[in-house]
């Protein structure tokens, strides 16, 4: 629904519905692994109080993040990743792949859920829109939930319910390194056919460039509190308990940091590959299911040689990740 269609009794409503419960902001400044700070939203969306509403922001190190339903293979540029120890982890929501990296902002509601909040995003970042605004930025939200300035975008956003709770959340582009985020974003592999989610490619400015006055980060953040502390009334802090902090670190060292949950949870893909041997190249279909190579289909050979049948039973059955293609030679 185009934020035009919501007529302002409606906002006002939805407004006032989510003042009803207190907003608490948890401050995690010092973390910047995004393991750690995926795990801390879906933390506070699954164990926190439900009779309160949650707001975080949270900086990472330079990093890919894919939505649920993606593929990563088809999202990262692995050979840049590992130059420039560039993390890969996979969110609960949907979505596409943002790059985060120190000049980048991020945001996390947890809020109530019910069927008439499914468009009650607008209604959360509308605070954050009109601070960008108040700043001198010409911050427009456009009807799939991106924050746009002249046509560039510097937020994506996006969602994620268990049917109790919602977590909505996302990037706010202040001072990112552009460069390395498009180059990031872009895969070196060959992915002839896949089953997950792509991303939209979509060109985009950093929030600092159209400031009124330069500001940095930190300030950035105090404004972005500040708004939606007018919006939304007096934030109360809520301090992690060592209890929470157990919790939230053991769910990122068994979950964001695990093979299972990053690759192990890819859409079926087909990747075209090419295998030096000493007859010559060997042109070569890898069908990948659940991060597992399940069949290799030749395009330019039999499979009756001793030299391709050993590429075949060396790579059948394994993980297709980033060790696993170290071994292979990329187009």
């Amino acid at each position: 629904m185009p934020e035009s269609d919501l007529c302002p009794i409606f906002m006002q409503d939805l407004g006032n519905k989510l003042c009803q419960m207190p907003l608490q902001l948890i401050k995690n400044d010092d973390i910047i692994d995004p393991a750690i700070n995926l795990a801390l939203e879906e933390y506070c969306l699954r164990s926190l109080d439900p009779g309160s509403e949650y707001l975080l922001f949270y900086i990472n190190q330079p990093s890919i993040i894919i939505g649920r339903h993606q593929n990563p293979f088809q999202e990262f540029n692995q050979k840049l990743a590992r130059q420039k120890n560039i993390l890969l982890v996979r969110r609960i929501s949907g979505g596409g792949a943002v790059y985060h990296d120190p000049g980048n902002l991020n945001f996390s509601f947890i809020t109530d859920f019910t069927e008439e909040k499914l468009d009650y995003f607008k209604i959360l970042i509308k605070p954050i829109v009109n601070t960008l605004q108040r700043l001198g930025v010409a911050a427009v939200l456009t009807g799939k939930n991106n924050i746009l300035v002249n046509g560039k975008k510097i937020s994506g956003n996006s969602q994620h319910t268990n049917m109790r709770r919602m977590l909505s959340h996302g990037t706010l582009l202040f001072d990112s390194d552009l460069e390395v985020l498009q180059r990031a974003l872009e895969s070196n592999l060959e992915i002839a056919d896949s089953r997950a989610v792509s991303s939209i490619k979509s060109k985009v400015t950093n929030i600092s460039e159209h400031l009124r006055h330069p500001i940095g980060i930190d300030a950035f953040r105090a404004e972005m509190v500040g708004g939606i502390s007018d919006a939304f009334g007096e934030l109360i802090e809520y301090r992690l308990t060592a209890k929470d902090q157990e919790a939230i670190l053991r769910l990122a060292e068994e979950k964001y940091r695990s093979w299972e949950w990053t690759f192990g949870r890819s859409p079926q893909f087909t990747v075209n590959h090419k295998f030096r041997l000493e007859s010559g190249n060997l042109d070569a279909h890898l069908i990948v299911k659940n991060g597992i190579i399940e069949d290799i289909e030749l395009a330019n050979q039999s499979a009756e040689s001793s030299s391709v049948r050993k590429v075949i039973n060396q790579f059948m059955g394994e993980r297709y990740d980033l060790g696993c293609t170290e071994k292979i030679t990329v187009k």
